[in-house]
């Protein structure tokens, strides 16, 4: 392909949406499944197993113990794709947060069509797909794509309804924001109303929107958005001791204003959203310094996005609590700016656009071979997943599954969600300062009949001196470990009874 074709092929006058969505789609949705849960992925296991459990899907528990510092939405769109498929599992719990990927790459083409032409839309699109962050939170199971998909859904809808004000236009803005915040918290409804905030100011358009039918249009957003709380709180819930909608005032208000965690220091985001635009910080810079020359050139819904931006970043800032992830939602209106500062050249084929369409090549390649294939093989062939396969039919040969009695002695929190074992069983963890193995864990000590101990690797040699008559299985090592000669001291490890 000659360096032309690219940026013309991608976003030139005859290139095409489908392929930008078929591209993100690929990238998103090919081996979603095949890497272990990491981190807080097991939070969302654990508590949408929980809720199948015990039939109960009102009450979030982390294991045995109450959890609502999320909205409820985040776990019902798991829970669904789950029943649809017949079972959790790893492509269902992330499947909602790809869906989400996909939604957020067409509202910003949606976006940027609007606000100057499809040449920008697109542009922006491949810009946001070959963006190392965007793809690795969109193949994560947590709410942050969720939360990012909903904002960009709602700031496309503004501008595509805002030369028709009317009722249905209105609520259904206001219910994008609504169904938005139940997944993630009020971030869903501020970040919108905060890149809308500048369109609204600098066309003087606010006022005629302060009218009954624009304030009557919020009711039924409020009723969905509410509604999820109440039952929480009405139907079932007398032993259950967090208050939904008091946890979104802690997590959010209280958290912004008076932070009692993730106290990261105040230039955080000047680290971490340029690191979060990868590779495009490298084009993005130039862009932010080159605004003043350009500003009077700039449409007037570019400049709008500009000082969305610049509010968004001094939001985040200047919240007490901040975390990496939390920049997320600004990355795609700053890949806007980006995208705009590449076409304004002379024309489409400037050296900019010519450069652009080179990395885009260049890192969706990069992107689908590091997600799609090598994280894939790197856990082939062993790790959890493997070790609860070969562990089940073991165990099966001797009794059925379902007569074993488990004792988890701090192994892994996924272990629980590969065994599919009950949220009610307790995770004995390791009490740091104890004399020794027996007083850690008495437990050790019982051997209770047709029971299975499950530990990790840096645990064996000790627990295996209390149960040596136990056949041992360890979780074999994946593909990646044995090629780079890797010791995982976490893989988990059971002790069989014998016969």
């Amino acid at each position: 392909m000659g360096q032309k074709t690219w940026s013309e092929m991608l976003w030139g006058n005859n290139a095409k949406l489908m392929v930008l969505l078929s591209a993100a789609s690929l990238l998103l949705l090919c081996m979603l499944g095949s890497k272990e849960i990491w981190t807080q992925e097991h939070r969302w296991a654990d508590i949408v197993a929980g809720m199948f459990y015990r039939h109960d899907f009102l009450h979030p528990y982390l294991g045995q113990n109450t959890y609502y510092d999320k909205p409820l939405l985040s776990y019902w769109l798991i829970a669904a794709f789950s029943y649809a498929a017949g079972h959790l599992s790893t492509w269902t719990l992330r499947l909602p947060s790809a869906l989400a990927g996909l939604l957020a790459v067409w509202s910003l083409y949606r976006i940027g069509s609007i606000l100057q032409d499809k040449r920008l839309g697109l542009l922006a699109g491949w810009l946001l797909i070959t963006t190392f962050y965007f793809i690795f939170w969109a193949k994560t199971s947590s709410a942050d794509m969720l939360n990012l998909g909903g904002c960009l859904f709602a700031v496309a809808w503004y501008y595509e309804k805002k030369p028709t004000p009317s009722f249905f236009n209105y609520a259904v803005f206001f219910m994008i924001l609504a169904v938005t915040s139940l997944c993630k918290g009020l971030t869903g409804f501020i970040v919108p109303l905060i890149v809308v905030f500048p369109d609204l100011m600098m066309k003087g358009e606010w006022e005629k929107h302060l009218n009954a039918t624009f304030f009557l249009s919020m009711i039924p957003a409020l009723i969905v958005y509410v509604l999820p709380f109440l039952a929480s709180t009405h139907f079932g819930g007398a032993a259950y001791n967090e208050n939904g909608l008091y946890l979104v005032y802690r997590e959010n208000i209280l958290r912004y204003f008076q932070p009692f965690d993730h106290r990261g220091p105040i230039y955080t985001y000047f680290i971490f959203l340029p690191i979060y635009m990868l590779p495009w910080a490298f084009f993005f810079v130039p862009a932010l310094f080159g605004l003043k020359k350009r500003w009077k050139t700039l449409t007037p819904g570019m400049k709008g996005i500009c000082w969305a931006v610049l509010l968004l970043f001094v939001f985040f800032t200047f919240s007490g609590s901040r975390r990496n992830y939390y920049v997320l939602p600004i990355v795609p209106f700053a890949l806007l700016m980006t995208a705009d500062w590449i076409l304004s050249g002379t024309d489409q084929l400037a050296k900019r656009s010519i450069l652009a369409g080179k990395v885009v090549v260049l890192f969706f390649l990069v992107l689908f071979i590091n997600f799609d294939v090598v994280q894939p093989v790197y856990n082939a062939q062993g790790g959890v997943n493997k070790f609860a396969v070969d562990l089940q039919k073991e165990a099966t040969q001797v009794k059925p599954w379902s007569d074993w009695q488990f004792v988890l002695l701090d192994p892994e929190s996924k272990v629980r969600f590969y065994l599919n074992l009950p949220p009610t069983l307790t995770n004995h963890e390791r009490v740091d300062n104890a004399a020794d193995f027996q007083q850690a864990w008495p437990i050790l000590t019982e051997k209770k009949t047709g029971t299975i101990y499950i530990t990790r690797k840096s645990y064996r040699a000790e627990v295996q001196k209390f149960l040596p008559e136990y056949e041992v299985m360890a979780a074999p090592p994946t593909l990646g470990e044995r090629l780079l000669k890797i010791d995982n001291e976490n893989a988990p490890v059971a002790f069989i009874p014998r016969g």
